[in-house]
């Protein structure tokens, strides 16, 4: 997919409880807001790919990132899924 197609498919969720995988075992997320993108899961960076990306700013920062048209590009952006109960990714 392209920046555009990518920066179009981009929705604000809320992140409150979901777990995500790490080399610990898994992260619970307590709040906060976080892009996500159906089909290919919560936006995360290269260096911190254990837990989707969620500014200081919160569900502000996001809508504020959207208004101006998206991410600029996805060279060091990866996508990452919660786990179910179970341990495995959605």
């Amino acid at each position: 997919m392209t920046t555009k197609e990518l920066n179009s498919k981009l929705q604000i969720v809320h992140v409150k409880g979901k777990r995500f995988k790490c080399p610990e075992g898994y992260r619970k997320i307590e709040s906060g807001f976080a892009f996500f993108v159906p089909g290919l899961g919560y936006l995360a960076f290269n260096d911190s790919k254990y837990i989707p990306y969620m500014p200081l700013g919160g569900r502000k920062a996001l809508e504020s990132i959207l208004k101006a048209g998206g991410m600029l590009n996805y060279d060091d952006i990866i996508f990452i899924r919660e786990m179910d109960a179970y341990g495995t990714s959605l």
